[in-house]
Formats: C-alpha cells, structure tokens, sequence
C-alpha cells in the first residue's frame, strides 16, 4: 500500500502543444506551496509555485491540465500564463471522491514555471471503511475542522497534475498550538504569539502530497545516522512517546540492514483524531485507540514502517496487482513472530483466515488484488502472498532470498515496480527460471488442497517402511509443489 486506505484520484495527463520535446534536467514536477491552514473555520489559504519538467516544454508554448478541489477558486498572477475552467474531470462529490474542478494553464514558449493562488473550504465527513471488515475504522476524502486536518492526494487540496511523481517543499501556517505533519523533513519550526511556522522539504519523489495537523505534543530524537524519530501526541504522555521512538530505532536499524537504507530523513508517529491505520511516505497516522494497544508496537507499527521500503519506496504498479502487503506482512508481522518462536503458528492460523474467508464467489488471483476491503480480500492480499514469499525462502534459501530483496529495492526505489519486477530480481540472483511459481500463485486464483492417503507402516527386518499418499484433489489443475515431510 503506499498506504493502507487510499483516497482515489484520477489520471491526467500533460498535454504538450505541438513540436518536439526541449529535454531539460528536472525529471519531475515540483511545487512550492504556501498553505496557512485555519481550522476553525475549515478553511486554507494556498499559493504554489509550479515548476516543470523539462520534457514537458515545447517551442510552441506549452498546456497543461489539473484539478482542484471544487471548493476551491484558483487564479494565476504569472505574466504569460492563461489560466482557463475546463470540463474535462470536473465532478460532484461522490461516496469515493471529492467533488473537484478541472483547469487547463497555457504558458508562452520556453516558460516552465507558474504560479497559482486559490482557497477555500475543504469539509466532509469521516465514514466507515468496508462493510465486513472488523476493525472500525473510517476514512474521508479531506476534512480541515478544529478536531484535526487530514488531506490526501485525492483531496485536491494542491492542483493535480498528471500522473507522474512529484517534488515539493511545504511552508505551513497554523494556529500558535498546532502542528502539522506532512512527507520528507521538517527544515524549520518556530512558534510566534498567534502562529505555528514550519517548512518541510521533500526532494524524494512521491506519488502524492499528503498534509495532517492538529493540536499535537511532539517528541524527538536522532535515530541512525540522521535520520529523526519523531511522535505526535494528541495528549502528552513521555512513557508512550519513548516507547515508540525506542521502537522506531530498533526497526528502522533492522530494516535498513535487512534490506538497503531508509529512504527518508525522518520517521513519525502521528496520533488521528479518529481511528485509522494509514502508512504515508516518512509517517503513520494512527487513531487513539489504535496507538495505545500495547501489541501494537510489535505488530502493525513494524508493518507501517516497512511500507517506507515496499510501496512508499518502492511504489506499486497496481495495473498489475498489489505486491507490497504480503511482501510487508512477511517481513513485519510473520518476522517478528518468528523471532518469538513461533512462525509455524502464526503461518498456521494465517492459512485457516484464508480457508474460513476465501469463498470461490470471493476469490481472485494476486494480480487483481489491489487494496483490503474486507477479511476475504486482506486473506488474499496478504496470506497468500506471504505464504509465497515463504516458499521462495524455503525453495532458494536465507541468503539469497534476502539477496534478492536487496537487488529489487535498489533497482526500484521511487519507481513503480510490478510482480514481474520482483520475479525479476529473484531470477537474476537465483540465476533460476520462477516464472512458473510466479504465474502459478500469482495468476491463478484459489490454492492447491492436499489429502493424505492410505499411509501405513511395513516391517522390513530390523527397520519399518513408511508408506502413504499424497494427492492434490482440487478441482483445477495441478500445482508444482515441494512438500516437507517430517516423521515424529
């Protein structure tokens, strides 16, 4: 998951007028926003400055399209630019999106830069997620209240522009008691009589620009090289705080010797003002009950922090299917049950979820799993993927499989990566075809079903013969199994 509950947003493309491409040095777009949020009155003010990608220049001037927020009014200062309302996207707000209104800006020859002044409210409620999945959990499609901000990408709180990563720094004003949270590292932070100032600087390239704050007490600390832990507390509590940057510590060292270094300069644990279990680029945001469950330290927050290396890091091609959380289940939540003993365990009640839950009217193959939305798709999403990367590990063996881990991530970080991108890495590093295991759990829906037969026992002299049957008894065609035997 990039993160776990996506708010959606649509594509757009960058439409160049006439001529070939005038190649330039800057792969990505990037924003300079100045956002001064108000709360009480669910409200922001937003100036951002647009620089583009030189691939994006033409000699005959260049046009572009992106949405807004539909309760947003947006206008552009710039000499040489023409700001004009289009229909291309523009929509009511929807149980999935935000309503937003598309915009088309046409810029003078060589021109790359433009700026865009725009504000307004942006207001809408916190609903339930998923209707058969047990935790209680909600999600919106933005909300600025003084309860808390939470903007997504799929908010269209910042002007979306086509479909590629972007760059951005973040200059944020807040009222003198808030903080806000957002990707990247926080440069600067200063508190004046009425106002909270900070800026924050991402020039990693992210697939959107997420923005949190509320009324937090911060906790702090250097943690691997310069890298910041960092916990946001809607209420002060130093003995929560320092369990979780002690936390962070030993999984941000774990993880970055298991697999390759943590891309960010910061991580935070932010505290929701509802509860949520998302993983964003550098930060979770979890809700108050959530945050102090005492297994949770050992069970969802390893999971959010090692989605900074698969699926904020690495990103998801979801065209071909979601890789991320079974990869990330493995190494969190069956790693660390492992470690206490007891893998066998939680791979044996991972496997029953799966049997309870995955129906045939529910089931479907890896490839098409993108996001859980309930316990059958979550079986799938992660159980079976899990179970998968076992096999690989059982099949190739402890250093090569975490080899192989290493080549993946360095080859794709903050690029989208698929299952044959992994398939990939496992095969140059194996030097072994595993296109077949690949497309055996990763195309096809269901599971083999195994059924032990006519086993007995047969003396021979001194010594007694084992005998039995072991059979795949599904309906559809065979599996390519490596069966571990042990006799007790």
């Amino acid at each position: 998951m990039r993160q776990e509950f996506v708010v959606g947003f649509c594509v757009l493309l960058v439409v160049v007028v006439g001529y070939p491409v005038v190649a330039m040095s800057s792969p990505w777009v990037h924003h300079d926003l100045e956002v001064e949020l108000e709360p009480a009155n669910r409200r922001m003010v937003v100036t951002d400055r647009v620089t583009l990608p030189g691939r994006a220049l033409s000699p005959a001037g260049t046009s572009l399209e992106f949405y807004l927020h539909s309760g947003m009014g947006a206008t552009s200062p710039t000499p040489g630019v023409v700001l004009s309302h289009e229909d291309f996207l523009s929509r009511s707000s929807s149980d999935e999106h935000p309503p937003v209104k598309s915009y088309r800006v046409s810029m003078s020859r060589g021109q790359r830069t433009f700026e865009l002044h725009y504000e307004g409210q942006i207001h809408h409620s916190i609903e339930a997620y998923g209707e058969d999945y047990a935790r209680s959990y909600g999600q919106t499609r933005g909300i600025i209240s003084s309860e808390g901000v939470f903007l997504s990408p799929g908010s269209g709180w910042y002007p979306v522009i086509g479909n590629d990563p972007i760059t951005f720094t973040l200059d944020l004003k807040l009222p003198r008691r808030w903080a806000g949270v957002s990707q990247g590292k926080r440069t600067q932070q200063t508190k004046e009589e009425n106002l909270s100032h900070a800026h924050w600087e991402s020039p990693e390239p992210q697939e959107g620009i997420y923005l949190v704050a509320g009324q937090f007490h911060e906790y702090a600390r250097q943690v691997k090289g310069d890298i910041t832990a960092m916990v946001f507390l809607r209420a002060p509590d130093a003995k929560l705080a320092e369990k979780y940057l002690a936390a962070t510590d030993q999984y941000l060292t774990m993880y970055g010797d298991l697999i390759g270094p943590y891309p960010y300069k910061k991580f935070a644990l932010v505290e929701n003002f509802w509860e949520t279990g998302y993983g964003m680029p550098s930060f979770t945001l979890l809700g108050p009950k959530v945050v102090r469950f005492p297994f949770i330290i050992y069970s969802s927050y390893p999971h959010e922090i090692l989605h900074n290396w698969w699926a904020n890091g690495v990103y998801v091609d979801f065209d071909s299917g979601n890789w991320s959380e079974g990869l990330t289940a493995y190494l969190s939540d069956h790693l660390v049950q492992e470690q206490r003993g007891d893998g066998a365990g939680h791979r044996q009640r991972s496997l029953q979820k799966y049997t309870d839950y995955v129906t045939k009217e529910k089931d479907v193959p890896l490839k098409n799993f993108r996001s859980r939305h309930g316990s059958a798709s979550q079986a799938i999403g992660y159980t079976k993927m899990m179970m998968f990367c076992h096999m690989l590990r059982l099949d190739l063996g402890e250093q090569m499989f975490i080899q192989a881990l290493q080549k993946f991530y360095h080859d794709n970080l903050f690029r989208v990566a698929s299952f044959d991108d992994l398939n990939k890495a496992f095969e140059a590093v194996s030097k072994t075809e595993l296109g077949a295991e690949f497309s055996q759990w990763v195309e096809r829906p269901g599971a083999p079903e195994l059924r032990v037969g006519d086993a007995g026992v047969v003396r021979r002299g001194k010594e007694w013969l084992l005998k039995l049957r072991l059979e795949q008894v599904q309906h559809e065609p065979p599996y390519r199994l490596r069966i571990p035997l042990a006799v007790t």
